[in-house]
């Protein structure tokens, strides 16, 4: 779900394809994870007996791994790429387990930190290690398996928990791959860049900042449907295993568009107000009294909206004239992170004074701000 589009960029010498392989393997297992924390919210609440609104924290340790990543990427590069791989890898499959099998809420809690500070080191190194001649191609599976394997955790889930009652077990298959990911040999690895910067002059410093502040628009409302849509499904009226298989609804519209939409037609339509006027009209329904047939619709049609507004702000992140390419990277992470971590917890929060469904409107008044930075941007030439 989360595909970072901005890496550490390395020369031209291909990875070996056992590496290939192990990436797309720990891509399509941290896919899966974290698609899953959405239905995870709602899991936890039934089985801890807590009040969904209260486990606003499940995503925080991405946005925080994420943050950190931004802030001291460049010296964990200097463990190596696939020493960090592996490393990132291992601490996201412990944090899966602790997910599935916590009984009580500080396991699960710290479940959560750890998959959210593999999640974010796997993100990170994932392009690089993946760089080189037909690199390009690499990552577009890579992130597409990211995407699909989305799709298919709030079904799992679902009927893990009709079945048994114990939804969250369905996360352990992921978990074991990652583990043997995790042990896997590595081929050879691109040669890491050299640290050296140059001074980012002022002009592009403030355009990298007003770029990064996009970046935080267009993640926001895409992790507040992430971690609190399968809420708002069950909201609707819906079981709690009936919203745990509807959860998938937002992470289909999402692959929709980021695999066929965006690719295909962001040269020649304006994506970015379709998306944003998209995405207003689907989060003003799950603001709505409707039932559980239209909200599932509205998560839908909000994934396909938002699936352009990230990859369209970061693309023009990286083209800043002056900025190196693993600093841009460094910037769009501390721009994902901020959203991440700030934005389910914000509507958790809203969620407490006023019910779920109004706390989506917040959604509104962010998403037109993007908007209103993006055509800012046009008027004023620093579109990139």
């Amino acid at each position: 779900m989360y595909e970072p589009a901005a890496a550490p960029v390395a020369p031209a010498t291909g990875p070996a394809r056992a590496t290939a392989l192990t990436v797309y393997v720990v891509e399509a297992a941290f896919g899966f994870l974290l698609a899953g924390l959405g239905p995870c919210l709602i899991l936890l609440a039934r089985d801890l007996r807590t009040p969904p609104e209260r486990l606003a924290w499940v995503s925080a340790g991405f946005g925080v791994g994420l943050l950190l990543v931004g802030l001291l990427g460049e010296r964990l590069m200097h463990l190596g790429p696939w020493r960090l791989f592996q490393l990132s890898t291992a601490i996201l499959a412990l944090g899966g387990v602790l997910l599935a099998i916590s009984v009580g809420l500080e396991p699960a809690r710290t479940g959560a930190i750890l998959l959210g500070l593999g999640g974010a080191g796997v993100a990170f190194i994932s392009p690089f290690l993946l760089s080189g001649p037909g690199g390009t191609a690499r990552m577009s599976w890579a992130f597409g398996l990211n995407s699909l394997l989305g799709i298919v955790v709030g079904p799992a889930m679902g009927a893990v928990d009709a079945a048994s009652g114990r939804g969250r077990l369905a996360l352990l298959p992921a978990t074991l791959v990652l583990l043997w990911a995790a042990l896997r040999k590595p081929g050879p690895p691109p040669t890491p860049p050299p640290a050296e910067h140059r001074r980012l002059p002022p002009g592009a410093r403030w355009r990298a900042a007003w770029w990064t502040a996009a970046i935080v628009l267009a993640v926001s409302p895409e992790f507040a449907f992430v971690i609190w849509g399968a809420a708002r499904i069950e909201a609707s009226g819906l079981s709690t295993a009936g919203a745990t298989a509807a959860a998938a609804a937002f992470p289909i519209g999402m692959s929709i568009g980021r695999m066929l939409v965006v690719p295909s037609l962001h040269k020649r339509l304006p994506l970015v107000p379709l998306g944003v006027g998209l995405s207003v009209l689907s989060t003003l329904a799950c603001s709505a009294p409707l039932p559980p047939p239209f909200i599932i619709a509205a998560c839908a049609t909000a994934g396909l909206g938002i699936a352009a507004l990230y990859p369209i702000s970061l693309g023009r992140l990286v083209k800043v004239p002056g900025l190196d390419p693993d600093r841009g990277s460094a910037f769009g992470a501390l721009g994902s992170g901020t959203a991440v971590l700030l934005a389910p917890m914000l509507l958790g929060l809203l969620a407490q004074v006023v019910p779920l469904r109004y706390g989506f409107l917040a959604a509104t008044p962010v998403l037109l701000g993007l908007l209103a930075l993006h055509q800012l941007a046009r008027w004023v030439g620093i579109e990139g």
